[in-house]
């Protein structure tokens, strides 16, 4: 599928104040796009190395000076308003210079810079906002943040796509303003990349469990610590860190490790490319999934959170915080397991999978490939595109 709307090229341009590596869906987005369409841009923020490989017809386009995530964070505001003036600038010259059909927005920040843009997008370009992570109301007064807060509600009007990756965020924007379609987009990995690592063989030395993502409170990761050592169907339980995690978090986990001696059973895996990740949790064998915070976005997590679906992937049961909305999304798969992250309920977890390990591997496998995956669910963007293609030939034609 190729060649939307125009008769030489059809180009997309994606943009996104951030580094597109640090967002598995994007990736994955970006690789159906890419087969979608002839030409597809992506300008963004340097925070993270390029590792990933993208398509032949993928381009990247850097705004501003490389610099590691945390670096941005620390700058004072007059920097920080800088590289945004920067960025709104190379946003403007793409327009221009790539006339493209399609124009993608990646976060509320891309939204604010799309406000000080829209005056040079022709009427006919097709502009779509995927929001990944919905904003909070309280932020620093007069931060990039605040003034993006209050204009991405104001651009809906101007929104022929609208995407999330959960359904109950729709009522945090005003649907009412939606210009065009909406579109439910869950946070689910690609078959592409997944299906290389569903039959890699575990040790049976260790049990070992891997959480994923930023390592911080709230994951039951201390609640696992204060089980260890222990052992789960006569193996020894070894935890699997892997992920970006403050220095004074991982301290207070150092402290515990010590303390109790488990220096040879904790891993800290760090962060690294997302195509190395699959490996990693292929050789695992539970997935740590709790979130027991109550901000919008750990409320609402239950087909945002990939890490669910990226553990499901390569066949490893999931652990999940017993509540109604994670029940709802996840209640009726055999290979996922609810825990009130009290040390009767991790443990008794464990024993139940280890107990029954290959049959609720094989199951959650089977759900990836079936249904719960990046591909299944992205086919519907590309009926749309073929929609408008069709659409626009009959315009023509008549």
């Amino acid at each position: 599928m190729s060649r939307f709307f125009q008769n030489d090229k059809s180009r997309l341009l994606a943009v996104i104040y951030s580094h597109p590596e640090g967002y598995p869906p994007t990736l994955n987005a970006l690789t159906q796009l890419s087969g979608m369409f002839d030409e597809v841009s992506v300008l963004y923020r340097p925070v993270l190395p390029v590792e990933w490989e993208y398509g032949d017809n993928v381009r990247l386009h850097p705004s501003g000076d490389e610099m590691h995530v945390r670096e941005q964070e620390a700058l004072p505001i007059h920097k920080k308003m800088l590289l945004f003036a920067n960025f709104v600038r190379d946003f403007r010259q793409l327009i221009k210079t790539e006339q493209p059909d399609v124009v993608l927005l990646y976060d509320p920040l891309a939204t604010l810079a799309f406000s000080f843009v829209r005056s040079v997008i022709p009427e006919s370009t097709i502009v779509w906002y995927h929001n990944h992570d919905v904003l909070e109301a309280a932020q620093r007064k007069y931060s990039l943040n605040w003034f993006a807060y209050r204009t991405e509600k104001k651009m809906f009007p101007y929104f022929d796509m609208f995407s999330l990756p959960a359904q109950e965020r729709r009522q945090y924007f005003p649907m009412e303003n939606l210009k065009g379609q909406y579109f439910f987009l869950p946070n689910q990995p690609a078959i592409s990349l997944y299906s290389r690592f569903q039959d890699i063989e575990k040790t049976d030395r260790q049990f070992r469990v891997i959480f994923q993502g930023h390592v911080a409170e709230g994951h039951g990761i201390e609640e696992i610590l204060s089980l260890m050592p222990c052992e789960v169907q006569g193996r020894p339980l070894h935890l699997v860190l892997k992920g970006w995690i403050r220095d004074d978090f991982k301290e207070k986990l150092l402290e515990t490790i010590k303390e109790k001696g488990l220096e040879n059973q904790v891993e800290f895996a760090g962060y690294t490319a997302y195509q190395e990740l699959p490996k990693l949790t292929a050789s695992c064998h539970v997935g740590i999934a709790i979130h027991t915070k109550t901000d919008i976005m750990n409320k609402t997590l239950g087909t945002a959170s990939n890490k669910i679906y990226e553990y499901a992937a390569v066949g490893l049961p999931v652990l999940y915080f017993d509540n109604p909305h994670f029940k709802e999304h996840l209640g009726r798969f055999e290979w996922a397991m609810a825990t009130d992250v009290s040390p009767a309920s991790l443990k008794a977890c464990f024993e139940k999978i280890a107990g029954d390990f290959e049959r609720l591997s094989a199951a959650a496998k089977r759900d990836f490939r079936k249904d719960l995956n990046f591909e299944h669910h992205f086919r519907q963007v590309g009926d749309f595109f073929e929609k408008q293609l069709a659409e626009k030939t009959e315009s023509v034609s008549a």
